[in-house]
């Protein structure tokens, strides 16, 4: 169990923060602990428990601004993918179930349900989607991803509900079924969703274990995948909600490999670094590796990007343009 979880009261366990961030100004909670954003709240309200009143503005405007996106019918922008990155947001920033938008959204979803389970875009919208960790994303118009995509948004509010677990068990069957995987993009967001809807199957468990071992035979000696360490945030993505003990193995692994691609300030990538710092920062606390993960930086201090770059950041690249 990683140290914050043992504090109960959050008094002390906000004592415990501000003392931690001091003491280690390179640990990812201090550079999460002061971003003015989604990732920044998420992680404060939900990852560290703290419902500080100084958050509550904030947290309020940044659900009024994504509400203000939504199209009268409930979608945003009229896409799958879209609505599905928004209702993931929401969720994270703590909205209420009931709220009229998130209710609005969820019924247009389900009207975009083919009789199969799956999601269907529209042929005048394109199947281009930002991810949460800042990337973009191209599926084709039937590919596993757009589905997979709008679940991770959708399961943050329904799973019980028998349409939910029919776009689920139709994910499962494709991975079960389909000759390889097609791509990393549809892998690790169907990865997400399966682990996320905790649904007791076989098809999904046969799926999960499919799609890690898929990511496993892309992992290197030095913890990489895809001999790409920009494709770290799509892999923690999927990995960091994902039960299976061998997800945990391969995060673990890629340990140093993190560390090396960190800043000093406690941060992670060059452009949407909250985002990505907070994908990192959950993979490790859901797998329980974030005390380890810091004791390797404490021991090994040159697994770290050069402040050089991190000073000519500009800080417009601090901020997110899934941002409302």
């Amino acid at each position: 169990m990683d140290e914050w979880c043992r504090w109960s009261d959050p008094k002390e366990r906000l004592k415990w923060v501000q003392a931690l961030i001091a003491e280690k100004p390179r640990h990812p909670f201090a550079f999460l602990w002061r971003h003015l954003s989604w990732a920044g709240v998420a992680t404060r309200w939900k990852l560290l428990g703290l419902k500080l009143k100084r958050d509550e503005p904030l947290r309020l405007r940044l659900i009024k601004g994504i509400v203000s996106e939504q199209y009268p019918r409930g979608g945003f922008r009229s896409s799958l993918g879209w609505t599905g990155l928004r209702l993931l947001q929401l969720a994270e920033l703590d909205a209420p179930p009931d709220h009229p938008a998130i209710v609005k959204a969820l019924r247009w979803v389900k009207e975009r349900q083919d009789p199969d389970g799956c999601f269907g875009e529209l042929p005048s919208v394109p199947t281009s989607y930002p991810t949460l960790w800042g990337e973009e994303v191209r599926f084709s118009p039937f590919a596993i991803g757009v589905t997979a995509f709008a679940l991770c948004g959708i399961l943050r509010w329904e799973r019980e509900s028998y349409w939910v677990q029919r776009a689920v068990q139709w994910v499962a069957r494709q991975i079960v079924q389909s000759r390889e995987i097609c791509c990393l993009p549809c892998a690790v967001h169907a990865l997400h969703a399966l682990a996320v809807s905790h649904l007791d199957s076989a098809a999904v468990q046969v799926a999960m274990e499919r799609l890690v071992h898929w990511l496993a035979d892309h992992q290197s000696e030095r913890g990489e995948w895809f001999v790409n360490p920009e494709a770290t945030y799509a892999v923690l993505f999927g990995l960091g909600v994902c039960p299976l003990p061998s997800a945990r193995v391969q995060i673990a692994k890629a340990l140093p490999m993190l560390a090396g691609l960190q800043f000093l300030d406690g941060g992670w990538g060059r452009s949407y670094r909250a985002e990505k710092t907070w994908v990192v920062t959950s993979a490790l606390l859901f797998h329980e590796l974030l005390e380890t993960f810091v004791a390797l930086t404490e021991r090994c201090p040159w697994l770290k990007r050069p402040t050089e770059w991190l000073e000519r950041l500009p800080p417009s690249l601090d901020e997110s343009t899934t941002a409302p």
